[in-house]
């Protein structure tokens, strides 16, 4: 399934078993195990709301142990809007023979045979100004030098994170009542709670981000400056209040400002 077709399948979901069985056949298409979502902003917070397909015996083990508090890829996808690596985390060292948290959580994910994964960051404000953080992961249970090589394909980095950030949403939407918390950017009839109201440029940029183009590559197809797009691009994420290109692109399409 490609990326325009995931995202039209995932904004036609009604139920979340419709949009965890969708996530699922994307990430197994990629090479993952299965997948992992969870609402979680605060490590003081109670046991956060999750939902995934990593295994009965991991989320039991993971949950019990309450490693969602100490979970070194929780803490930085709390502090960055960009996917990372679980091996590009530097763990701490034992300190006076005692284990970290933070490696006592790797350590546990790989007696699951979890060899490495993939986090993706997702931040944003609802229409009141308030600010929520979520995370998700890709499990990956193949030699991890495998998933450092996949991950250093662009189109591939930007495919994951474009279709998980739509996923995210649309799973905080339906979720949403269940948990007690207001629509983010839509109303019980799909309408946008907050009028962004685009140029013909902005929507040109943003769409042909969408498609994967680079600032220069869309300089040239539109014939303007790099300046031009990356001014176009900035007033674009402002508007939408965006902190990052990509998360400006998926909340142009779940508000029905673009196309892809």
């Amino acid at each position: 399934m490609g990326v325009e077709e995931m995202l039209s399948a995932i904004e036609a979901a009604e139920t979340v078993e419709a949009l965890t069985e969708l996530l699922q056949r994307f990430v197994e298409s990629h090479g993952f195990s299965g997948f992992a979502f969870m609402d979680a902003g605060s490590p003081l917070q109670g046991i956060p709301f999750s939902i995934g397909t990593s295994g009965e015996a991991w989320e039991e083990e993971y949950r019990s142990n309450r490693f969602f508090q100490v979970d070194p890829c929780v803490d930085l996808a709390r502090r960055t809007n960009k996917p990372f690596l679980w091996s590009d985390i530097s763990l701490p060292a034992k300190a006076g023979g005692r284990k970290s948290g933070a490696l006592k959580t790797m350590e546990a994910a790989l007696d699951h045979r979890f060899t490495n994964g993939v986090t993706i960051p997702y931040h944003f404000a609802d229409h009141l100004g308030r600010v929520f953080s979520s995370s998700s992961v890709f499990f990956w249970k193949s030699r991890r030098e495998e998933l450092i090589a996949l991950f250093s394909r662009p189109r591939v980095r930007q495919d994951l994170h474009l279709v998980m950030l739509y996923w995210a949403q649309r799973m905080m939407d339906l979720t949403a009542h269940a948990r007690a918390q207001p629509q983010r950017f839509v109303d019980e009839e799909g309408k946008p709670l907050v009028e962004v109201s685009l140029t013909d440029r902005e929507r040109d940029v943003l769409a042909w981000a969408a498609h994967g183009k680079t600032v220069p590559e869309t300089a040239i197809i539109l014939s303007v400056s790099e300046d031009t797009v990356v001014t176009h691009m900035r007033n674009a994420m402002r508007k939408l209040g965006s902190e990052t290109k990509t998360h400006a692109v998926v909340k142009a399409i779940y508000l029905n400002l673009i196309n892809v």
